[in-house]
């Protein structure tokens, strides 16, 4: 399997992961109270709409900038592991969030190379 192709999958694990495990987490393992749960999951799943697009069509410029998402993503994982009840849902957060961190990062790089050589053999 071609490298692109591994980061892109890591990418993909860490953003969707992030996206159902902040839901299930909310919803169903952890629920909140009824009149909290569509500000919750607002503020917390909307950021990651933001790329959405741009990711599932593979695009390097969004996997650059959602590379900081993931970051977002990293510190509130931190916050929430950071207290006894909500450890593991932290530490969750946190993995998926190197995740999509690091399949960003270097999936953006080795397309930008690819779309660079491209380019250059056109020319």
């Amino acid at each position: 399997m071609k490298p692109i192709t591994v980061f892109r999958l890591l990418t993909l694990l860490g953003y969707f992961g992030l996206i159902f495990f902040i839901m299930a987490w909310h919803l169903f393992i952890h629920p909140l109270a009824p009149e909290y749960i569509s500000i919750t999951l607002l503020m917390q799943v909307g950021p990651l709409m933001f790329a959405l697009k741009g990711i599932l069509h593979g695009r390097a410029y969004t996997h650059a900038w959602a590379s900081y998402l993931a970051l977002l993503y990293f510190i509130m994982g931190v916050w929430f592991g950071a207290t006894e009840d909500t450890r593991q849902f932290g530490v969750i957060i946190c993995l998926l969030s190197i995740n999509f961190f690091i399949g960003a990062v270097f999936y953006a790089r080795l397309r930008g190379r690819a779309d660079k050589q491209l380019q250059q053999a056109g020319e």
